[in-house]
């Protein structure tokens, strides 16, 4: 995202009528939130448009919209930034739009508040007593061609292709089918942006093609197989030959109450524990 700074300069030299931002990764969100702080405290008097893939409209109204008393609106995509930029500049609809938006907002905080005062946690104590048991006497581990570091260099890019994820390609367009059609290839189908998706996916092969072809880039990875337990919530890590401990993964147990019966647990429980 563009820095705070550079974004409220180009505002006051040009004199915007508007403000829109947009986040692709989650770190933009947090910008998103000084942004809108930014401008309060600049005092400025011109609505905020958030947009991007990783935003929604229980972000925009539950962090942002607090942080700016000017119009804060989250537009789902490109195509519905028109209809509302339209909106916020005639006289005649503004005001309405504009109070629907805060009556909207405000009824999703009261929303996201309730749904939050509803969970109830229990105790860290209660819920490691609480913890998955597994039987792990007759496990037998798999053990992999190669223990340690794998460095693969200038990998074959054209074997890569098939194993695209093509969603935040098309959500970066903000292109999105409707069920059934909202992955891929079923977007394609998709009556409303079907023919847009096809168009951008089949200049982005082509670049690919042209990449496998011409090879500007090469493809570099590197992975890494160690030996590991579990100790209590963390998992171990040991080198190569198991004589050293070389990095200790720390787990968050779950710690929302649950219906009995239900077990609270780790990201990575299933680790084989130290004691077999």
């Amino acid at each position: 995202m563009t820095p705070c700074q550079k974004i409220l300069e180009t505002v006051m030299q040009v004199k915007a009528d508007i403000v829109g931002v947009s986040g692709l990764i989650t770190p933009s969100l947090e910008e998103m939130i000084y942004v809108a702080k930014e401008m309060e405290r600049n005092n400025m008097k011109i609505p905020l448009l958030i947009g991007g893939a990783t935003t929604s409209k229980i972000h925009t109204a539950v962090k942002i919209a607090p942080k700016y008393n000017q119009p804060t609106v989250h537009v789902l995509d490109a195509s519905k930034s028109v209809v509302v930029v339209s909106t916020l500049l005639d006289n005649r609809l503004r005001d309405i739009f504009v109070d629907d938006i805060k009556e909207e907002y405000e009824d999703v905080r009261q929303d996201y508040n309730e749904s939050m005062q509803e969970k109830h946690y229990i105790s860290l104590q209660s819920a490691r007593a609480n913890a998955l048991s597994l039987d792990w006497k007759d496990f037998i581990p798999a053990k992999p061609k190669k223990v340690g570091i794998t460095v693969f260099r200038d990998y074959d890019i054209k074997s890569l292709l098939p194993y695209i994820d093509w969603k935040p390609f098309f959500d970066v367009w903000q292109l999105r089918g409707k069920y059934p059609n909202r992955g891929y290839p079923g977007i394609f189908k998709d009556k409303d942006v079907g023919f847009e998706a096809k168009k951008v996916f089949d200049e982005a092969i082509h670049v690919l093609d042209t990449i496998c072809q011409d090879k500007p880039v090469k493809a570099h990875g590197v992975i890494g197989l160690f030996p590991a337990y579990s100790l209590g919530d963390d998992v171990v890590v040991l080198n190569d030959m198991k004589t050293e401990r070389i990095a200790t993964l720390y787990g968050l147990r779950q710690q929302e109450e649950k219906e009995r019966g239900d077990y609270l647990l780790l990201p990575f429980r299933l680790c084989l524990p130290k004691s077999h």
